[in-house]
């Protein structure tokens, strides 16, 4: 109880109003300052208090290497709500080169009841699927295949005929989704295109070749594309995170038309080690 309060007691000497929680804690550590002045906004502090309790005991994944165009990382998912915080899913993104092209495997898994306490049920929002993509700086994709489904896990059926596959590609400045028979098209016109989760490998590139800005259209969620995104460079941050370790961290800021500011903090060795947009935060894992 007594280091609870020292802890608690910190977090209110470094300025930081309580119940704004967006990023995770490392644990007790005196590289907290650093992190907890950053926050989500450049122009404010928010409080990491919310994921205090569910990160109790987080480990820093350590690892002596990493591939940016190679990798399996695995990530929790964390929602807020009000003063609280609750871990509501998982995300696993493998990459791998492929002749002239970069594939990502990926499976996303979010609890139905968002992780609420008193919400019953068990099944969870599944999409996995491949994207086949550039091997640019914003990591274009030329075609996906996406399945969708609320079951009980990924092995299980689909619940209540709740399955659906869908296709896609990109053709001259469009989207071209396919999905029960009908085909969907999106233009995005003469501007690079990235996607949702392959920008946790972009800011990953980034990184790794000092790129300090990106602009480019983003499909989202596999069926929709926002125009005018901007992928930014937003300052170097020093944190001790355990075992007596201080590792150099580059934060990356994406503002733009129909999204939420999103922070992305890559490590030393190029590795996208937490995500924070909004309500939501993904953590790596080992």
């Amino acid at each position: 109880m007594e280091k609870r309060q020292n802890r608690r007691d910190f977090l209110k000497k470094t300025g930081v109003v309580a119940g704004l929680s967006q990023l995770p804690l490392l644990g007790w550590s005196t590289g907290f300052s650093t992190l907890l002045s950053e926050g989500v906004n450049p122009a404010g502090e928010f409080s990491l208090l919310k994921l205090d309790k569910l990160l109790t005991n987080y480990q820093f994944p350590f690892v002596d290497e990493f591939s940016t165009t190679s990798f399996n990382t695995h990530y929790s998912q964390f929602n807020s709500y009000g003063s609280k915080a609750v871990r509501a899913g998982e995300l696993s993104l493998h990459s791998i080169l492929k002749g002239e092209s970069q594939q990502f495997d990926f499976v996303s898994s979010r609890l139905a009841n968002n992780g609420i306490k008193g919400r019953n049920q068990i099944f969870k929002y599944l999409v996995s699927g491949s994207v086949h993509c550039e091997t640019n700086a914003t990591l274009t994709p030329q075609k996906w295949k996406v399945a969708t489904k609320i079951a009980l896990s990924e092995e299980e059926s689909a619940f209540g005929g709740t399955g659906t596959i869908g296709e896609g590609k990109v053709k001259s400045g469009e989207i071209q989704i396919q999905s029960e028979a009908k085909l969907i098209r999106k233009q995005f016109g003469n501007q690079q295109l990235s996607w949702k989760w392959g920008l946790i490998a972009v800011v990953q590139k980034m990184a790794e070749a000092s790129t300090l800005e990106l602009q480019f259209a983003m499909l989202d969620e596999f069926d929709a594309v926002y125009q005018n995104q901007k992928l930014r460079f937003r300052r170097n941050a020093r944190i001790d995170c355990g075992s007596d370790r201080l590792i150099d961290f580059k934060v990356f800021e994406l503002t733009g038309d129909g999204v939420l500011p999103t922070v992305y903090w890559v490590d030393h060795l190029n590795r996208t080690v937490f995500v924070i947009c909004g309500m939501e935060a993904f953590v790596l894992g080992k």
